[in-house]
C-alpha cells in the first residue's frame, strides 16, 4: 500500500530572510553594467530590492552608477507623500532619486494598463538623459504566478506563458529590464525587511476585487492550499520558456533559410517550402513577414491568420491584404509588401541628420557642404516619387506594386543615388548621388505567438 502523501503543506511555510550570499548571488548579473535605473514605488517589494541592491554594491565594491527611479502617478491623495518616501530612503543610501510624475488627464477606463504605460515611457525618458543602461525592477515570485495565472486567462501562446525573464532584452519603450528577485517569494522579501526594521507603504488597490490581479492574488492563495503553489506556477513558466526558445530558435533559422528580402522593402518564399512547416512555425512566418515589409509589429487576430495560411496552403493563386502587407501567391511562390493605400508612408523634406523614415529605414545626412544646391532633400515612397515606370530598372522576378513602398531620395525634381546605401532600386535618371546613408533597419521588439480574437496583450507588469 502506498503511503499517504499531503498534496499541499501542513501549515503555512515561514518567511526566510535573505542572507548576503544568497544576495550576492540574485544579484550577480548587475556586476556586469556600469550604469543602472531601479524603479521603486515604496511597496516591500522595491523598496526591499533599494536596500538589497545598496548592501550588494557596498559589500562587493560594485564602482557602477545608480539612480532611483519612483513614478508618482497622482491618482491618490498620498502619492506625493510615497514618493517623498522613496527620496528619503534612497538617500539615505547614498543614491541619487528623480521623481516623475504622471500629469495630465486619466483615462476612466483601464486605468492600471494607462498607468503601466505612462510609468515605463516616464522612466525611459530619464534613462536616456542619464545613459542607463538597463532597469532593475522588484518583481518577485508571487508576480511571475500572477502573470502566469493572468495570461493563462488571456488564451495566451507559449510567449505569455513562459511568464517574466530575469534578463528581459526588449521590455516597454525597448528597455533593458533585469529582475534579481524573480525567484524570491513575497513574504521572504518582506521579512527581509522586517529583520532590518524597515517599514514601506501599502497601495488600497493591491486588495481591491476591482482589478483584476487583485482577484488574481486572492486565488493564487486557494490554489496554493491545493498544492498549486506560486513556486509550481513559476516553475510551470520556466518549463514552458524553454519550449519557447526552442521554437524561437527554429523560427529564426527558418526565417534565414526560407525567406529572401529585397533591400527595397518587399520578401518572398517558395510556397511549397511555406506548406512543408508545422501550422505554428506558419504562423510565426506570416508574422514576421508582415512586421518586416510593413515597419508594423502588431498582434493578428487569429481567425484572419488562420485564413490566410488556410489559402496559402491551398495552393491557390491568391492576393490580399492583411495587417498592413499585401500577400501575393502563385504556384511559384508566396511574396509580400508593404501595403501603401491604408497607410501610405510619408514624404520627408528638408532631410538633415539621422532619423527614421516610415519605421523601416535609418537615414543619415551629413552636414551640408559649401556650393551644395539649396533645394530640399526629400525622401519618400517610389509611388510618389518624381520618376516614370518606364525610367526604372524593375528586378527581376517581383511585381512593380511590390516597390510602391520602395525609399526614393530626390531633389528638386531629380532622382538622387544615397552615396552609401543597403535599400535602393536602380533608376535611369539617377546620375547623381547625394552624401547620405540609407539602411533597413531591424524589426523592432518581440513578435507575437498569441493570435487571439479579442484585444487583450500579454504585457509586461
Amino acid at each position: 500500500m502506498n503511503a499517504v502523501v499531503p498534496s499541499a503543506p501542513d501549515g503555512p511555510v515561514e518567511p526566510e530572510r535573505l542572507p548576503a550570499d544568497r544576495v550576492d548571488a540574485l544579484f550577480s548579473k548587475l556586476s556586469s553594467f556600469s550604469n543602472l535605473a531601479l524603479a521603486v514605488s515604496g511597496g516591500s517589494d522595491s523598496l526591499c530590492l533599494l536596500v538589497l541592491f545598496d548592501e550588494w554594491r557596498k559589500r562587493t565594491g560594485w564602482q557602477g552608477a545608480a539612480e532611483v527611479l519612483c513614478v508618482d502617478h497622482q491618482l491618490r491623495p498620498e502619492s506625493g507623500q510615497e514618493a517623498e518616501f522613496v527620496a528619503t530612503n534612497a538617500r539615505e543610501c547614498g543614491l541619487a532619486c528623480t521623481v516623475l510624475r504622471w500629469t495630465g488627464t486619466k483615462p476612466a477606463a483601464n486605468l492600471q494598463e494607462a498607468a503601466r504605460v505612462a510609468r515605463y515611457r516616464l522612466m525611459a525618458a530619464r534613462m536616456r538623459d542619464i545613459g542607463a543602461e538597463a532597469l532593475v525592477l522588484g518583481h518577485h515570485l508571487d508576480d511571475q504566478a500572477e502573470t502566469f495565472l493572468d495570461r493563462l486567462t488571456r488564451g495566451s501562446g507559449v510567449t505569455g506563458l513562459s511568464g517574466m525573464a530575469a534578463d528581459e532584452g526588449s521590455g516597454p519603450e525597448g528597455l533593458r529590464l533585469l529582475r534579481p528577485l524573480l525567484s524570491v517569494s513575497k513574504s521572504d522579501l518582506e521579512a527581509t525587511l522586517e529583520e532590518r526594521g524597515r517599514s514601506w507603504c501599502t497601495d488600497p488597490s493591491n486588495r481591491n476585487p476591482k482589478y483584476k490581479r487583485s482577484r488574481l492574488r486572492a486565488i493564487l492563495s486557494l490554489l496554493a492550499e491545493e498544492g498549486l503553489s506560486a513556486e509550481r506556477l513559476a516553475q510551470t513558466a520556466a518549463n514552458i520558456r524553454r519550449a519557447r526558445e526552442a521554437l524561437e530558435r527554429t523560427a529564426d533559422d527558418l526565417v534565414a533559410r526560407l525567406i529572401t528580402e529585397h533591400p527595397a522593402g518587399p520578401a518572398r518564399m517558395e510556397r511549397e517550402a511555406y506548406r512543408e512547416q508545422p501550422e505554428e512555425l506558419r504562423f510565426r512566418l506570416l508574422v514576421y513577414l508582415m512586421a518586416r515589409v510593413s515597419g508594423k509589429n502588431s498582434r493578428p487576430r487569429l481567425a484572419r491568420l488562420q485564413a490566410l495560411d488556410g489559402v496559402l496552403m491551398s495552393g491557390e493563386t491568391n492576393r490580399q491584404t492583411f495587417q498592413g502587407s499585401v500577400f501575393d501567391a502563385d504556384a511559384s511562390g508566396i511574396r509580400v509588401w508593404k501595403e501603401p493605400g491604408r497607410e501610405p508612408p510619408g514624404i520627408l523634406t528638408g532631410l538633415a541628420g539621422t532619423g527614421t523614415w516610415d519605421g523601416r529605414f535609418l537615414y543619415q545626412v551629413p552636414t551640408r557642404s559649401v556650393g551644395e544646391s539649396d533645394a530640399p532633400l526629400c525622401l519618400g515612397p517610389l509611388m510618389n516619387a518624381p520618376v516614370a515606370s518606364r525610367e526604372i530598372d524593375w528586378p527581376a522576378g517581383w511585381p512593380k506594386a511590390a516597390f510602391d513602398c520602395a525609399p526614393v531620395l530626390w531633389r528638386a525634381g531629380e532622382i538622387l543615388t544615397p552615396a552609401s546605401a543597403t535599400a535602393v532600386l536602380t533608376i535611369g535618371n539617377s546620375c547623381s548621388s547625394a552624401d547620405l546613408n540609407l539602411e533597413r533597419m531591424p524589426i523592432q521588439g518581440k513578435l507575437p505567438d498569441n493570435f487571439m480574437d479579442n484585444e487583450d496583450a500579454d504585457e509586461e507588469i
